[in-house]
């Protein structure tokens, strides 16, 4: 091959392998080319799905929230958010005082209301919501936990703060959605449950000032009457009671570690009361940490504990913030109460999978919220119930510091347990020391006590001022006087009691069923007039068939007493669950079987009863009012002991009234000013013109004015004005038969 043929192949070889470069090259290009386009792609995509998730993510703070989630948000970002201040930095002593209250005997498990009953309460709240989207927003719940980062909780008020709104007011947003389903109210027999911190005991301040006044010993702040708070329930009638109640206590002083020791003591009770008796904790510096700790434990389930027997409500509990302690008292053992701790802490896992969900049972929200359907299912006791429930315990507990439970020793369980018919007497109940002293019955001391109880004295013990006060011998007193008046309440209607006995049994309201009579008939009453045909009880009334009163007012009134001092709860209804109450009294349904008058008496829980004597004085005045611009007033009677109210205090006093009608309505102002003006033009300041005194009167078709504990007098004026407005008042009086105002006296007052 010569040598130009070779050189034209090597030519043709390296054109080749150029192209093979070069194709190479133009593949390698495309390739980057195309890994390029790739890359763009697969940035666009992820950018498209970080802004999608962006998107999804601000959709789901700012939508609203399953209740699964909604609980989620609940804890991570309320109540872990709660920060708790040093203990060292705190107040410390004992808790507030509990000297002359019913303390318990035994401390027992609330084995009936276990982990698993929770877990079913917490799957029927979730079945009940399913997905819909009721709660608030991530966003919102995220906002509100910030305020509980910024300042940490060191005593009751910071702690109140946290639970209701990290703990009460979610609960309540999860409940409230199911009184909306009328299946569900009628499950539950329940219309609504909200909580308040305003539980109404009608105990009037002005007697306890009074008290103070004229109290020999220092000035002390007495014992607190009634709890931080309660679960308010309105039944399908529109009844309001008290569900449960419950207190706040500062973290460090109803801390984890030495709760769960304190409840395991079936006798933590009763060992507290004997350190207390003894002095210990003023003679005994040394006294062990555990033992101080189980004394605020001990008396703040005490304090709890008898909120609970004077509203008569089964359930109660005490939150620390970190830590739920609910409780019940069963009627049926009688020295017993039971607990149940909830630490919703062991809360940890955070993720979506149904094992994490099922977990948010333990959440405090899901925790109290099953508490709170759990109560409904417990009456609340009003009345004659209420009487007898404080008279059975008056009869089985001891008061702090004024008695002893005789034998220490722990019985079996069932022990506890007594029928309502196996309840002993005083007299037959060998364990109650009725002289209330100490010294009479010695409790052994375990080995660890450092002095021996002293036989002579009732120690008092240190308190922390931010929770109350000591109770002083004034408050031990008052706990023997009402221990008394409950024993010989029961025992004082005696004979009365027992004829009717079987209306006790029945619900107090389905008794009270006739409507009220009209003004024209207890008008007609008053002054001896016909019968008022129109009275819904005019059939009852005329019980001598000749269309007049069989008594006149005295005599009506004398009778009504003899029937409330005889038994109260037999013709009077309280009706401060339908709202008819203010700050010291309550309106009652009265009923005069026998007779069939059927009119209101406006209790009141004074001793001092100069608030109803001044109204007294104000309807006099305006005598040719009533019954057209005012209720009849019919007199005033005096109770003993009187009617037993939830929360322990009793009406003393009672005006009895004609019933005037209900909230009038807003649209009916004019009417309201116009009845105003008419009492002002006959000698009287109304000064307390609120919508809940101003009533729509169908019958006398005006605004009726009621309620004048605050009006005043207006001077007799010196011309004859006075006696041109007394001739028209009289023109009202003298037409008792009609059922509207006279025409021209209407005129007259515009």
């Amino acid at each position: 091959m010569s040598e130009r043929r070779i050189q034209e192949l090597e030519r043709q070889l390296q054109q080749a392998k150029a192209r093979e470069e070069e194709a190479k090259a133009r593949e390698e290009e495309a390739k980057a080319r195309e890994e390029e386009a790739k890359a763009r792609e697969e940035n666009e995509r992820r950018e498209k799905e970080e802004a999608k998730a962006r998107e999804e993510d601000e959709r789901r703070k700012n939508q609203k929230t399953t209740v699964t989630e909604y609980l989620h948000n609940c804890h991570f970002h309320l109540y872990q958010n709660l920060k708790l201040a040093d203990a060292s930095k705190s107040s410390t002593g004992l808790a507030t005082s509990v000297d002359g209250r019913f303390y318990p005997r035994w401390l027992r498990p609330w084995k009936a209301n276990t982990e698993r009953q929770h877990h079913q309460q917490f799957e029927e709240i979730r079945s009940i919501h399913g997905e819909e989207r009721l709660f608030h927003e991530q966003s919102t719940t995220k906002n509100i936990g910030t305020s509980f980062i910024r300042k940490k909780a060191g005593n009751e008020k910071a702690v109140e703060y946290f639970e209701k709104s990290a703990v009460e007011e979610p609960t309540w947003n999860i409940l409230e959605p199911i009184w909306k389903r009328k299946q569900l109210c009628q499950r539950y027999q329940c219309a609504d449950l909200r909580f308040t911190d305003n539980v109404r005991d009608f105990r009037d301040e002005s007697d306890d000032a009074q008290a103070r006044r004229t109290d020999i010993t220092p000035a002390i702040t007495p014992p607190k009457l009634k709890p931080d708070g309660g679960g308010i329930r309105k039944g399908l009638d529109g009844k309001e009671s008290v569900a449960f109640v419950y207190d706040y206590k500062a973290a460090h002083k109803f801390s984890v570690k030495h709760l769960e020791a304190a409840l395991a003591k079936e006798t933590l009770f009763v060992d507290v009361h004997e350190w207390v008796l003894c002095e210990q904790y003023a003679r005994d510096p040394e006294l062990r940490k555990q033992e101080q700790e189980e004394a605020r434990i001990a008396m703040a389930l005490i304090q709890v504990f008898n909120y609970m027997l004077s509203y008569a409500v089964d359930y109660g509990f005490v939150t620390a913030g970190k830590s739920l302690v609910q409780l019940t008292y069963d009627r049926a053992e009688p020295l017993v109460l039971r607990w149940r701790l909830c630490i919703p802490n062991n809360v940890e896992a955070q993720g979506t999978t149904e094992a994490q969900i099922s977990q948010l049972y333990q959440t405090a929200v899901a925790q109290l919220a099953s508490f709170c359907l759990l109560s409904l299912r417990s009456t609340t006791l009003t009345g004659r119930s209420l009487e007898e429930a404080l008279h059975h315990a008056n009869i089985h507990l001891r008061l702090w510091k004024v008695t002893r439970y005789k034998d220490p020793a722990t019985p079996p369980e069932s022990d506890g347990k007594a029928s309502p018919s196996a309840w002993p007497s005083r007299g037959t109940d060998k364990t109650y020391l009725s002289d209330g002293s100490p010294s009479t019955n010695k409790y052994p001391l375990r080995s660890r006590s450092r002095a021996s109880c002293k036989d002579a004295t009732m120690p008092s013990q240190t308190r922390d001022d931010d929770e109350g006060g000591d109770g002083d011998k004034r408050g031990r007193a008052e706990s023997h006087q009402r221990r008394t008046r409950v024993g010989s309440s029961t025992n004082k209607r005696g004979q009365g009691s027992n004829k009717r006995k079987d209306s006790g049994s029945k619900n107090p309201a389905s008794a009270f069923t006739r409507q009220y009579c009209t003004q024209a008939c207890l008008l007609g009453l008053k002054h001896g007039y016909q019968l008022d045909r129109k009275c819904p009880n005019v059939l009852s009334h005329d019980v001598e068939g000749n269309g007049r009163h069989p008594l006149d007012a005295m005599k009506f009134t004398q009778l009504m007493a003899k029937q409330l001092r005889e038994d109260v709860y037999e013709v009077s209804l309280a009706l401060d669950g339908w709202g008819k109450c203010g700050i010291s009294g309550v309106l009652f349904k009265l009923e005069m079987a026998s007779l069939g008058y059927t009119f209101v008496g406006k209790g009141t829980t004074s001793m001092n009863p100069s608030h109803l004597t001044h109204e007294g004085k104000i309807y006099r005045k305006l005598s040719n009012l009533q019954g057209y611009i005012i209720p009849v007033h019919l007199g005033m009677v005096s109770l003993d002991p009187g009617y037993l109210l939830p929360g322990g205090a009793r009406v003393a006093h009672m005006m009895l009234l004609s019933w005037a009608g209900h909230v009038a309505s807003s649209k009916r102002k004019s009417e309201a000013n116009r009845s105003i003006q008419t009492i002002y033009e006959n000698g009287v300041v109304h000064q307390d013109q609120c919508a809940a005194n101003l009533l729509w009167n169908a019958e006398r078709r005006c605004v009726m004015v009621i309620d004048f504990h605050l009006a005043s007098l207006i001077p007799e004026p010196k011309d004859d004005s006075r006696i041109r407005l007394k001739r028209k008042g009289n023109a009202l009086q003298s037409d008792h038969g009609k059922r509207s105002l006279p025409r021209g006296f209407l005129q007259s007052v515009r």
